[in-house]
């Protein structure tokens, strides 16, 4: 059985990922247009979303353990870094409002 079962509900969170983030009214829009300074930011997630959209196209099937691993710390720090931008643009108070 391995990790066939998972493959499809993988693809459809990266893809669902990906129209919830980009795009004019994406998230990473909203976040770009609020807060200029953290476009870097944007940018750098965007570019890792070429590798994501390989991903959901690759069959991981037969993927080994270590591959499996690999995956999983990438998707994870994707995520992180996800979450820090939403807390950087969100949450984060810069002060100078009295």
């Amino acid at each position: 059985m391995g990790l066939a079962p998972a493959v499809p509900l993988l693809s459809t969170a990266i893809a669902e990922h990906l129209a919830a983030t980009e795009g004019e009214h994406g998230l990473y829009a909203e976040i770009a247009a609020a807060d200029p300074r953290l476009a870097f930011a944007v940018e750098s997630l965007i570019r890792e979303h070429a590798e994501l959209r390989r991903l959901a196209k690759r069959d991981l099937s037969d993927l080994s353990a270590a591959q499996i691993t690999d995956l999983a710390r990438h998707l994870d720090r994707h995520c992180q870094r996800g979450n820090d931008l939403v807390y950087e643009a969100f949450i984060v108070d810069l002060g100078g409002e009295h």
